[in-house]
């Protein structure tokens, strides 16, 4: 190991097969605490990584560490035996490893998510440790051609999986009462969700929270639904998987309505689908987020629908009409920066954000609409390519 000197070290101690800022540093899946550190800037710095030994060959061959080190290495057995704490032993030896690297005397920026246990310990070791969530962040943002390439795929699978999704319903049948069935078995929620998460199964992918909700459960946006579903309500199917080879995440949301909707809701899916295609015509690097979301706002807003932006009470959650943000970054992680939202955050070339407005009625049904572009150096691209048909 030979000595760095810069202004900005950045460390992770987390499993890196959870932690999206682990992965990201290191290019390296781990079900296990990793130390993944980085002295200088992207361009110019160098990136370490220390793995057990149970995974330092695997690590030799995948990480994109400039160096890898074993936890043997750098002591951590003979320390846990002292400290006795595996996670103490962790810091430890990342404070020794700094020092090596002449790293002691610049602060260390850290993930908000960091253990307090590691924080505890490499301050008692005298480390300036300080959480910059910021930075983490800004460090996924500028998604490169090979990072869109993934999502891509992932959105790929989202929109197959939801095409078959929309042939179950299209092939469905409404009985007297209005409740829907397929193949001689009333279709619900979970039958529709399973067939959903089961598709994107078959395609590499993970799903861990699809919706397929309908009538008044579409009018709480995080509902994931349950039960029968039934004709000329609304039905929203919200998908947002993880490839699980290249880790990337993609999301977009359709709202269906088998039959013929009521006049409510039509107006309001009509709403919902002008107020997207405001926000989509704005999106260039530049502008920033929280005007997007207030020309969403307006939008629906003078189509007669409240929204938090001018309808909200001080104190009192606002429960109908246009209830959430209007997007948010997708990558690594399912929600990651940055927001479209009352948030003052300007786009960037490659983010990579969701633009998903809606309403939310419970007497008359939810709709959302949810897309996935990328910034470019002008304008943006929509990653999204499955139509926006209300009817089935």
């Amino acid at each position: 190991m030979h000595k760095e000197n810069d202004s900005r070290t950045l460390l992770v101690i987390a499993a890196s097969q959870h932690d999206a800022a682990a992965y990201h540093l290191s290019g390296f899946l781990a079900p296990d605490p990793v130390v993944a550190l980085r002295l200088g800037d992207e361009s110019g710095g160098k990136t370490y990584l220390a793995v057990s030994s149970m995974e330092y060959g695997r690590a030799k061959r995948e990480a994109r560490a400039d160096e890898v080190l074993s936890f043997d290495e750098l002591g951590v057995t003979q320390l846990a035996r002292e400290l006795k704490s595996g996670g103490r032993a962790l810091a430890a030896a990342t404070a020794k490893l700094l020092d090596e690297l002449g790293a002691t005397a610049v602060p260390v920026a850290v993930p908000p998510s960091l253990g307090i246990v590691y924080a505890d310990e490499l301050r008692a070791r005298s480390l300036d440790v300080t959480p910059d969530p910021q930075l983490f962040a800004g460090l996924r943002r500028r998604k490169t051609g090979k990072e869109i390439s993934y999502i891509e795929k992932t959105q790929r699978a989202v929109e197959a999986a939801c095409a078959h999704a929309a042939r179950i319903l299209e092939g469905s049948e409404a009985s007297r009462d209005g409740t829907l069935t397929y193949g001689g078995e009333t279709l619900s929620s979970e039958r529709l969700r399973f067939e959903i998460d089961s598709e994107l199964l078959r395609r590499g992918c993970a799903a861990d929270g699809t919706i397929a909700a309908g009538g008044a459960q579409a009018a709480d946006p995080h509902e994931r639904g349950s039960g029968p579903l039934r004709a000329g309500e609304s039905i929203i199917l919200d998908i947002f998987p993880v490839d699980k080879t290249s880790r990337y995440y993609a999301d977009m949301t359709r709202t269906f309505v088998k039959g013929e909707p009521g006049e409510e809701l039509q107006r309001m899916y009509d709403a919902v689908l002008q107020s997207q295609e405001a926000a989509l015509a704005m999106i260039s690097p530049g502008i920033n987020g929280r005007e997007i979301h207030q020309k969403v706002s307006d939008v629906l807003h003078e189509a007669g629908y409240e929204t938090l932006v001018h309808d909200q009470r001080p104190g009192e959650p606002l429960q109908r009409g246009f209830i959430h943000g209007t997007g948010h970054g997708v990558g690594l992680e399912i929600h990651e920066a940055p927001r479209v939202s009352i948030a003052n955050e300007e786009l960037v070339p490659g983010d990579v954000i969701t633009i998903e407005p809606g309403l939310y009625y419970p007497e008359i049904g939810g709709v959302r609409i949810e897309d996935l572009v990328v910034v470019t150096e002008s304008s943006c691209l929509n990653l999204t390519e499955f139509p926006k048909e209300f009817r089935v």
